[in-house]
């Protein structure tokens, strides 16, 4: 009899701790079907973006919150019917943060971040092991930036966010020159490089804007001279240069073949008259930090100076009169532009970067 109560209380007494295991159990089960997965974001541009998402079961509607990736309040779009979300109104040039979140169980999805710009088909090798891309250099005729790119092997690299990867062209001009290096795993055999520019910025690498189509079979340089022409469209966020490198010849600049690499990299056309003036520009007065996100510092000053501040192409993006030798560029969208400081004696241009 003793013995017989004793098992029922073991008994008794684990069942709480079995119910309770197998609660956490179905929770932790639940939440897997319950956060929105797949979060996917497409159809990129400037001011919009399409995001899409795999259906949760039993939901009743979602809400979508994004944000830009440096911070402020989130913005949200509630969605009833549907796994799909067009975002409307965004800043362009601009990196965004996307969440979803189930309605009904508030659960929310990993962040995904995509940036507002002009959006390019997708091109990529399979395996760049063999052979890839090791060097891109841009050297622009009117002693603009040159622009050097060494790096590693990639089955495809977006450089265009990477503004120290930025290259400057001045609009109209000849004689700007492209220089691609290549490396082998083994022995060097013949490959086939390319590279376009979206002179036209509608978002296409065309036929008519590919500026180099060359074989190489060693890793000396390959070079190209072109021309910018005098009516290129200037976008905000500038446009993009695509090289690729591939063991057979490309057809086009998008898909995906087997060897080789891919690279696309940002640029800015700038207008010839805003180059000139910034080279020869004075070599007393400077400012820092460049790149800068809030603020531009001015050295070299005594007083007070006007200012105004230029886009690459040479439209007007602000002007005003330095506080304390300091120039407020919260308002900029991210690029680059010249600041042309101006007192009773002397006009000065100095080139900075809003990042």
């Amino acid at each position: 009899m003793t013995r017989n109560l004793f098992f029922m209380l073991m008994f008794l007494s684990g069942v709480p701790q079995f119910q309770a295991a197998r609660h956490t159990e179905n929770l932790l089960t639940k939440k897997m079907f319950t956060v929105p997965a797949n979060v996917t974001v497409s159809n990129i541009n400037l001011t919009s973006a399409d995001v899409t998402w795999d259906a949760v079961p039993g939901a009743n509607g979602y809400t979508v919150r994004f944000r830009p990736v440096s911070g402020g309040a989130w913005m949200a779009v509630v969605v009833s019917v549907g796994t799909a979300c067009n975002l409307s109104g965004l800043t362009p040039c601009t990196g965004y943060v996307v969440q979803v979140t189930d309605n009904v169980s508030g659960d929310i999805s990993a962040p995904v971040t995509f940036y507002t710009q002009l959006n390019y088909c997708q091109a990529g090798s399979v395996d760049a092991n063999m052979m890839h891309l090791s060097k891109v250099m841009m050297t622009p005729s009117t002693g603009l930036p040159q622009m050097v790119s060494a790096s590693g092997a990639s089955n495809y690299t977006d450089y265009r966010p990477d503004l120290t990867r930025r290259i400057q062209l001045g609009i109209g001009t000849t004689n700007n020159v492209l220089s691609v290096e290549q490396n082998w795993a083994g022995t060097p055999g013949t490959v086939y490089v390319r590279a376009w520019i979206d002179f036209n910025s509608n978002g296409i690498f065309e036929s008519s804007e590919m500026m180099m189509s060359a074989s190489v079979n060693s890793t000396a340089p390959k070079t190209s001279t072109f021309s910018v022409p005098p009516l290129v469209t200037v976008s905000q966020c500038g446009t993009a240069m695509r090289v690729i490198t591939s063991q057979t010849l490309p057809t086009g600049s998008c898909g995906t073949f087997t060897y080789g690499e891919v690279e696309d990299y940002g640029v800015t056309f700038v207008s010839q008259t805003l180059a000139v003036d910034e080279i020869s520009k004075s070599k007393e007065i400077s400012i820092y930090p460049n790149p800068a996100s809030q603020s531009l510092n001015i050295s070299g000053i005594s007083s007070e100076m006007d200012y105004e501040i230029f886009s690459a192409s040479g439209q007007k993006a602000g002007k005003g009169r330095s506080s304390g030798n300091t120039v407020d560029i919260r308002h900029l969208a991210k690029g680059i532009y010249f600041i042309q400081l101006k007192n009773k004696e002397n006009t000065t241009r100095l080139k900075f970067i809003k990042k």
